[in-house]
């Protein structure tokens, strides 16, 4: 366990700066987004009945840089979990002390899971923040933020996932970073594509292909019903790619001159 631990704050240490920079970035926008909603509850023909979370949550799924945070660190650490060690020929060196290969994997995967957590906890952070210091018609709770942060959470997990299995079977970062990003963004404008109103009914089967269909931040925070599916669907997309990734690290064989 103290070796795990070791590991651990190995590896918090090398990606803290870059932690630091997004999730404070995210705070900055989310507290910016609480002072534009203000500004616009405060128009004189602003509707009333429109609840302050529907205006942020419109800001969260629209401005497409929330999303880009989240899967450049996901998909950053999942690339670097065993093709970036490999590459640089510091895995050897790592295993080479009394670490067991499941160990290395477990710490990078903790400090994986625990960067998106930090990140979606400061979106919430700078929302709430923003709220204290800015007058809504009716500012958003905490549990009512977490709903759209556990989503956005899932939605990052899937991409270190499927990001994680292709850094466990390479041996230089740059390929599972390109593939990851291809494909992330290929389901994000596929989404984009198959709810263009004026596009015929024929093109929404390829919403089907992109995880984005189970972003729906909107809905889930006003709502709720589909968090569950989700943050399931999403969940069980990252399990499966890290699970994969795990068995496919445990047997493979490492290149001689990593």
């Amino acid at each position: 366990m103290t070796v795990l631990f070791a590991l651990i704050r190995k590896g918090w240490l090398d990606v803290r700066w870059m932690l630091l920079m997004i999730a404070g970035t995210a705070f900055g926008l989310c507290w910016l987004f609480v002072f534009f909603t203000r500004k616009i509850e405060a128009r004189p023909r602003f509707p009333a009945g429109v609840p302050t979370i529907e205006i942020e949550m419109r800001f969260w799924e629209n401005v497409p840089l929330f999303l880009l945070m989240i899967a450049i660190w996901a998909i950053a650490r999942g690339s670097a979990a065993v093709a970036g060690e490999v590459e640089k020929g510091t895995i050897d060196l790592i295993l080479s002390r009394p670490v067991s290969r499941l160990e290395y994997l477990v710490s990078q995967l903790v400090v994986g899971s625990l960067g998106l957590a930090f990140i979606v906890a400061a979106m919430v952070a700078g929302n709430l923040t923003g709220a204290h210091y800015n007058t809504l018609k009716s500012p958003p709770s905490l549990f009512t933020l977490s709903k759209p942060a556990l989503n956005l959470a899932a939605y990052g997990w899937a991409i270190y996932g499927y990001t994680f299995l292709l850094s466990s079977v390479d041996i230089v970062r740059w390929r599972p970073t390109m593939i990851a990003s291809v494909a992330t963004l290929a389901g994000y404008i596929a989404h984009v594509v198959a709810n263009i109103p004026q596009l015929d009914e024929w093109w929404k089967w390829i919403d089907h292909l992109s995880i984005y269909r189970a972003c729906r931040l909107l809905e889930v925070a006003t709502k709720g019903e589909t968090l569950a599916f989700n943050a399931g669907l999403l969940g069980a997309i990252g399990a499966v790619g890290v699970a994969a990734g795990f068995a496919v690290f445990l047997r493979r064989d490492l290149p001689a001159a990593s």
